[in-house]
């Protein structure tokens, strides 16, 4: 006789997330709600990345005691799973953080548990929205538009040859090279978990942002509308 098992799958992507200490207690709850205290115990891990290192603890408790935790984490996993009186896989959660994405895996025997953890996890988190998700969801956008900005600003530095539109012109280069080049995710990852309760707004990814989004609107008034403005006024 085949035993056969139906198995409902939930599955997903979400949008780049800044968590604080004091989110990962809701967000705990929320995932082993309807989980018995056996089940929480025994199968309920949560893991981060020290280095070559994969730490485990099987409670938020026991994870803010691990040794050499930075304030910092863009590394997370919440794991959790039950078995049925059979032996079979009955309901089993997988949400994982890391620096270039957010993936959530909601499976169980019942299509409306598998629908409503689904939809509890993404409601939360999704009022944790990193306030730089933009900036990597048009990173493409962002990117041709520069590219177009440096062909303009090169084209106009040559017909007036003078030494600050020529400057505008670098600045405009190390912009183009920093978002073709580098790994923008080490400054907006998708994963920001900041294990302390303190806010600030003098963040690295906040000074970054605000300095490129200068440079970008100084360059793009300086180096290509108002010498075009300039060039038909003539």
């Amino acid at each position: 006789m085949v035993n056969i098992n139906e198995i409902y799958e939930k599955k997903g992507t979400l949008k780049p997330c800044v968590l604080h200490k004091d989110d990962l207690l809701p967000l705990t709850a929320i995932i082993q709600e309807t989980f018995t205290t056996n089940e929480i115990e025994r199968h309920f891990h949560i893991s981060t990345s020290l280095g070559d290192t994969r730490i485990f603890a099987n409670s938020l408790e026991g994870f803010f005691k691990q040794p050499d935790l930075p304030e910092k984490i863009t590394d997370l996993a919440f794991w959790i799973e039950s078995w049925d009186s059979m032996g079979d896989i009955d309901k089993n959660i997988l949400l994982d953080f890391s620096k270039y994405s957010i993936k959530i895996n909601v499976e169980g025997k019942d299509p409306a548990w598998v629908n409503d953890k689904y939809v509890k996890i993404c409601k939360y988190l999704g009022t944790k929205t990193a306030w730089y998700w933009p900036l990597i969801s048009m990173e493409r956008f962002i990117t041709f538009v520069i590219t177009l900005m440096l062909i303009s600003s090169i084209v106009v530095s040559r017909k007036i040859n003078q030494v600050y539109y020529h400057l505008e012109v670098v600045a405009l280069v190390f912009i183009w090279i920093f978002f073709v080049f580098y790994d923008t995710r080490k400054i907006w990852p998708y994963t920001n978990v900041r294990l302390t309760n303190q806010t600030s707004i003098f963040t690295r990814e906040n000074i970054i942002a605000v300095a490129i989004i200068t440079l970008l609107v100084a360059t793009m008034i300086g180096a290509t509308i108002w010498p075009l403005f300039k060039m038909g006024k003539y």
